[in-house]
């Protein structure tokens, strides 16, 4: 695979997220929350990959479509170490270890950086209603040339408070655009508010004027940027890709490309290569 940073999710939605990451010979799953062992063997199997294959799981927040019993299960089986926040171990075992046949290794990390194999990995915190600390992460590489960086956050109520800082630069950018508020106003569910407030989901004109932001304070454009965790619900890729395009097209940025990750399937594999200027 030479020098390719590639970055392909799996699984998007509520019904599961899973995100494989491979750089240099280190494969990562960013969140494991597919809610069975043969799913999960199923998707890596579907990207051309096992078990044997996965170097550590990462795990962004404690939700059950982020990080399941069944993942539990697989790791310890295959001695794959679990990556938690410091502050979500507690919780984790509470929550999810004890739902789990087996148990394996589990590691902590803080806010600091720090490395699995070739990938390095920097934790920021983003508003999200889960218990415990949400992260998204700042993925890094080194190619002959240069970094590369990714940046990946696929569960956040907001944008605000310097979280944008967090994107600058990035050759790819992987974000939450879970729903169009028209839909969510017209939608039965009992749980609207929640899903709309400051911890709870990004909506498709927030992603937009959001990613609108990190592109106007960047000096090097991302290759491409990739939708995630779109509602079965309240949501469309067309709605979403189609909003997220006209904001950035009104700041000059239309040819960016943009994706929508697939929810009960694999998507593209989305690869960073070294270039320069916008």
């Amino acid at each position: 695979m030479g020098d390719a940073f590639a970055v392909r999710p799996l699984r998007s939605g509520s019904s599961g997220n899973l995100m494989l990451v491979e750089h240099r010979g280190t494969v990562l799953l960013v969140d494991a929350g597919l809610p069975s062992q043969r799913g999960l063997v199923e998707a890596l199997r579907e990207a051309g990959y096992t078990w044997e294959d996965i170097d550590a799981v990462l795990v962004s927040h404690l939700h059950g479509d982020h990080i399941h019993p069944s993942a539990v299960a697989c790791c310890a089986r295959h001695e794959v170490p679990i990556l938690l926040h410091e502050k979500n171990v507690r919780p984790f075992s509470r929550r999810i270890l004890s739902r789990s046949p087996l148990s394996g290794p589990v590691c902590t990390f803080d806010g600091r950086e720090f490395s699995v194999g070739a990938i390095g990995v920097r934790p920021f915190p983003v508003p999200h209603d889960a218990e415990g600390v949400t992260c998204g992460f700042l993925l890094s590489g080194r190619t002959a040339d240069r970094e590369i960086r990714v940046a990946v956050a696929t569960d956040l109520g907001n944008g605000g408070n310097g979280l944008f800082e967090e994107f600058v630069d990035s050759d790819l950018i992987l974000i939450e655009s879970n729903y169009d508020a028209e839909m969510l106003a017209a939608s039965p569910r009992q749980d609207r508010t929640r899903v709309d407030s400051e911890v709870g989901h990004l909506s498709n004109e927030q992603a937009g004027r959001f990613l609108a932001r990190v592109m106007l304070e960047s000096r090097t454009l991302p290759q491409a940027v990739v939708l995630c965790h779109l509602s079965a619900d309240h949501n469309t890729p067309a709605k979403a890709v189609g909003t997220v395009r006209e904001f950035l097209a009104r700041y000059g940025f239309g040819h960016v490309p943009v994706h929508a990750a697939r929810r009960h399937g694999p998507s593209p594999r989305f690869s960073a290569v070294a270039r320069t200027g916008r």
